[in-house]
């Protein structure tokens, strides 16, 4: 045999060699991205119904933190103009998870749509000063009290919902007839105008909303409703369908896991929640992020509900909020 053929099986092994070599290198080099992108692959993409306003931007900062990725979850945000309208879509399938208010659940438990809680979320203040969802009215309105809003108009972003729940509620413990205001239901985002343009006599809505009129256009706030209700009055939270969950059970709750730490995380940072708000609403009224909801608040909640007639029966409590969920006394924590 030649020395050249000898050779042939050497420079073959030296090539093999040398290609995993170069391989390793590669990988060495661009091992960060290869990794990267197999983590990305391997998330699961969660679609949540959410709403346009300041109480869901735990949801954002916990994106931007990296807590839902660590859990496996890649967000995908569908924004809709209220919890009625993410009622629908859950019901029809047009995302898994929902941001939407207690009362629009308690709806969609009693007529067979069989939302239940997967994560509480905000509460409300404790007075007019620090509460962030009000009734607001033209600085130069004659409307000066809760009284005064008998036989006025009042825009709420969906009737049957939240707002006219919390709105009836507190006008009957401050002994004003709840059926005597007139509610149209309009859009956050264009209620300021409305009420500008002598559409409506006063507006409910939450930040940046409630900011935007007290500094932009000179409005006051002429009632609570939440805080008239009770301290720290639960609002909202996130919502699956049994179904889903049943199906989904570890993604249920690895989303639960994440969003609890972005609520704790939100409540801890508001610096870094107002980040997220658009120029000039930076200084809007936070909402109280917390990650237990208050059964004896939320029950009371259901019974004014069926009271004013939004609900015909109540919820089953047990379905609505499973074990899965903290309950307890929401306090205020400390803000750094």
């Amino acid at each position: 045999m030649t020395r050249l053929a000898q050779a042939g099986p050497r420079r073959a092994r030296i090539l093999a060699i040398a290609t995993v070599a170069g391989a390793l290198a590669a990988l060495t080099v661009f091992g960060g991205t290869a990794a990267s992108s197999t983590r990305r692959a391997q998330l699961t993409t969660v679609t949540v119904d959410t709403l346009p306003i300041a109480n869901g931007l735990p949801l954002d900062l916990g994106i931007k933190q990296g807590f839902f990725a660590a859990q496996g979850i890649e967000i995908k945000k569908n924004v809709l103009q209220s919890g009625n309208d993410i009622v629908l879509a859950l019901a029809n399938h047009n995302g898994e998870i929902g941001y939407l208010g207690y009362v629009p659940m308690m709806i969609a438990r009693t007529q067979g749509i069989p939302i239940q809680l997967v994560s509480a979320s905000e509460v409300e203040g404790t007075n007019e000063a620090d509460n962030w969802q009000n009734i607001m009215v033209k600085g130069s309105s004659s409307i000066r009290s809760a009284a005064d809003l008998a036989g006025k108009t009042i825009a709420v972003n969906a009737l049957k919902g939240v707002g006219e729940v919390m709105i009836k509620a507190a006008l009957k413990k401050l002994g004003v007839d709840p059926n005597s205001p007139k509610l149209l239901a309009l859009g956050f985002g264009t209620m300021r105008t409305a009420l500008n343009n002598g559409q409506v006599d006063a507006f409910w809505a939450p930040e940046p909303f409630v900011s935007q009129g007290l500094n932009l256009d000179g409005d006051r706030i002429v009632m609570a409703p939440g805080p008239v209700l009770g301290k720290y009055w639960p609002i909202g939270g996130y919502g699956a369908l049994d179904s889903w969950v049943s199906q989904n059970p570890q993604l249920a709750k690895s989303f639960r896991d994440a969003i609890n730490e972005s609520l704790a995380y939100a409540q801890s940072h508001p610096d870094e929640v107002r980040a997220l708000l658009p120029p000039g609403t930076q200084n809007v009224r936070l909402p109280i992020w917390s990650t237990v909801v208050d059964r004896d608040k939320l029950t009371q909640l259901a019974k004014y509900a069926k009271e004013f007639g939004v609900i015909s029966t109540l919820p089953n409590f047990t379905q609505l909020v499973p074990s899965t969920v903290k309950t307890g006394v929401v306090k205020k924590k400390k803000k750094k």
